[in-house]
């Protein structure tokens, strides 16, 4: 995620925060959207999905040429 997420982050309680944060990560790791969130969290979540998805993109990237460079 980018750093300049941060002010977002910091505007919201310390447990919506905890909540945002982990409902990233578990998207991250399972690739499925999270259900569950409050309104406020599910909007904070989706500011962060480009974030997220461009730096999924980039890691395959990487991924891939270091596959084709090792061949």
């Amino acid at each position: 995620m980018k750093i300049e997420r941060r002010e977002l982050i910091r505007q919201l309680s310390p447990e919506t925060a905890v909540n945002v944060l982990l409902a990233c990560w578990d998207y991250l790791e399972t690739g499925e959207r999270p259900c569950g969130l409050s309104p406020i969290e599910s909007v904070a979540f989706a500011s962060f999905m480009p974030d997220m998805e461009e730096a999924w993109k980039s890691y395959l990237q990487r991924i891939t040429a270091r596959k084709a460079d090792a061949v």
